[in-house]
């Protein structure tokens, strides 16, 4: 019997893995912020990062998220998954969260071009993708140096239109052809 208790005490404190996507991949440069911040969260390390899909995979230790866990009543998938955004919100001042999943195959998503003004430094370009990318329906999003957004979205929840308005309201000038 105690020898059963220390198995599962030492399979339920292994590395575990996670994927999510990931708010705040703006533009190719931003993978390698990415790396560096998550380099500094004890426990957690980064297995892999699709940027076209925005999607990352973590491996993480519970001991190290839940220093005093309770063997008898492992945290959930949700008190994982809230404890590593929290940490990696921490890490990157607020410029990385994570986000569930694509519930929605890519050959499903209708891709969305806007030309949007001058971007000329990171920070106006994540000021750009910042404004849609939190929208209910956008899958991902990037921006690039040419001021060219690109949106994946889900047509049934959302549209051009909403994106425009999104950028408006964040006081970019979007190009008219």
């Amino acid at each position: 019997m105690k020898y059963a208790f220390l198995f599962f005490l030492v399979t339920s404190l292994h590395a575990d893995e996670a994927r999510h996507r990931i708010i705040g991949l703006s533009e190719p440069a931003r993978e390698q912020d990415l790396r560096t911040q998550t380099q500094t969260i004890p426990g957690v390390d980064l297995v892999s990062l699709n940027f076209a899909t925005t999607e990352a995979t973590f491996r993480y230790e519970l001991s190290a998220l839940f220093p005093a866990i309770n063997p008898k009543k492992p945290p959930n998938e949700t008190d994982i998954t809230q404890k590593l955004d929290s940490l990696l919100k921490a890490a990157s001042r607020g410029t990385f969260t994570l986000k569930p999943r694509a519930t929605l195959p890519e050959d499903k998503l209708h891709k969305i071009d806007i030309q949007v003004g001058l971007l000329d430094c990171k920070g106006c370009r994540y000021g750009a993708y910042i404004a849609i990318a939190k929208l209910d329906g956008v899958e991902h999003t990037t921006v690039n140096e040419a001021g060219l957004l690109t949106a994946w979205i889900d047509p049934a929840k959302t549209k051009r239109e909403a994106l425009i308005e999104a950028l408006k309201k964040g006081r970019l000038e979007l190009v008219t052809p």
